[in-house]
């Protein structure tokens, strides 16, 4: 079936709006490449977005353009090929139209769902639950609050129950929570809930306690997704450079607590956003690399003041000298999935864990450590696939994911990145 104009530009909105959000400039004077567009897609893409399309091979591609293509080929083509008879201007804003619609219900779900509170040990849990079916449950990275899920939520409580909660700081005597307390307030949130299992899916320092919570209750956890995970790692395995400076300055922070307000002002220092390269190819990249919008009060938050970060290094530094847990019988199956473009967590998994995996680790394509903000769409997909069928092969997911297990470096690695953007694992 031939690919429709129709077809190519919601593939052409989806990048064109990922791009612009962090650079509105960047098609002002790059074009818009792709081999073989539908006939007349010259004329609706400058008509709809004011982008120039240029039809070339894909060995001329950049990083926008490749994605471009390969959401392509995750749309179904349809029979109909001529303009839409309200024309492409309009046809677009109906897209963006129905695009802010979703952002406002994702944003609006901070009202929405519903507020419960589970005790145990002297303490509260104060956690968000919405939808009915099956328990999902989302563990956030520590430090951080449930506000970087709703966009993903937003797509998953169509039949499930899914529960969110901000990442524990203090326990009932105003010390920094432990990895055990944190697995005690899923033990509570669960319990509350009357859950006899649960699907987990953990973020950034979230997935390590998803992997422990998962091995360390095989019989209650189904299956769990480690996005963009931040582990403990041997000298052998690769790491982002940001993590390696963050363990320094935690781990100096945590012998010398009065440091905290200098190592405040190297962390939170003024987020420069630098010019995008001259050179297309690397000005691609750059940008789809860059944080997306309206993130940086939420990412700041461990480094709000000194008091903050003390128990934030506490914390990660507890998580990342802890050896990762080995699995016993009945361990529940794990899927990975990660971002290309990760500048905070390294994309390739500790060794330790690829035995664990089984081959299920994806890699989204031109996606940074906030995937499940700007990518929301692909990543429940995938996770709806995967929770559907735990145990089967790899989910089947859109073009924009590479599967497979990684290839890691013989030698210690270190993940290069750019200029500090006030963000942390």
């Amino acid at each position: 079936m031939p690919e429709s104009i129709e077809s190519f530009l919601s593939a052409v909105h989806r990048t064109f709006a990922e791009v612009t959000r962090r650079a509105p400039d960047y098609f002002t004077t790059r074009p818009l490449r792709a081999s073989a567009p539908p006939v007349g897609a010259e004329t609706a893409v400058a008509t709809a977005f004011g982008v120039r399309l240029s039809t070339t091979g894909a060995d001329e591609f950049t990083a926008v353009d490749d994605l471009l293509d390969r959401r392509r080929c995750a749309l179904p083509g349809s029979v109909a090929v001529g303009e839409p008879a309200v024309g492409w201007s309009r046809w677009r804003l109906a897209q963006d139209r129905r695009a802010a619609l979703r952002t406002a219900r994702a944003a609006h779900l901070a009202r929405s769902l519903g507020r419960r509170t589970a005790r145990h040990a002297g303490r509260s849990v104060h956690y968000r639950v919405g939808g009915q079916g099956p328990l999902l449950v989302l563990l956030t990275a520590l430090g951080h609050t449930d506000e970087v899920w709703y966009p993903l939520v937003e797509r998953m409580l169509r039949g499930r129950r899914v529960v969110m909660w901000d990442a524990g700081q203090l326990d009932p005597y105003g010390r920094p929570w432990t990895l055990a307390g944190q697995l005690s307030d899923i033990d509570a949130v669960v319990g509350a809930e009357g859950a006899p299992a649960c699907d987990v899916i953990g973020w950034c320092s979230g997935a390590q306690l998803a992997w422990e919570y998962a091995y360390g209750r095989p019989g209650l956890v189904r299956a769990a997704v480690l996005l963009n995970g931040s582990y403990p790692r041997s000298d052998s395995d690769v790491a982002s450079r940001y993590e390696r400076d963050l363990a320094a300055v935690c781990a100096s922070v945590v012998a010398r607590p009065e440091r905290a307000s200098r190592a405040l002002r190297m962390l939170t220092g003024e987020a420069v956003v630098a010019a995008l390269p001259a050179d297309e190819q690397l000005a691609a990249v750059e940008v789809l690399a860059r944080t997306p919008p309206g993130l940086a009060h939420e990412l700041r938050r461990p480094f709000r003041d000194p008091n903050a970060l003390v128990n934030y290094s506490r914390q990660l530094s507890e998580l990342w000298q802890r050896p990762l847990p080995t699995p016993g019988a009945g361990a529940p199956p794990l899927l990975s999935l990660v971002a290309q473009l990760d500048r905070v967590a390294a994309p390739e998994p500790p060794r330790a864990l690829l035995p664990l995996l089984c081959g299920r680790h994806g890699e989204l394509v031109g996606a940074t450590h906030y995937s499940m903000v700007d990518r929301p769409e692909v990543v429940a997909s995938v996770c709806a696939a995967f929770f559907g069928d735990p145990t089967g092969g790899l989910p089947t997911g859109p073009q924009e994911i590479v599967w497979g297990a990684p290839a890691l470096a013989v030698s210690p690695a270190v993940v290069q990145e750019p200029v500090h953007e006030g963000v942390t694992p």
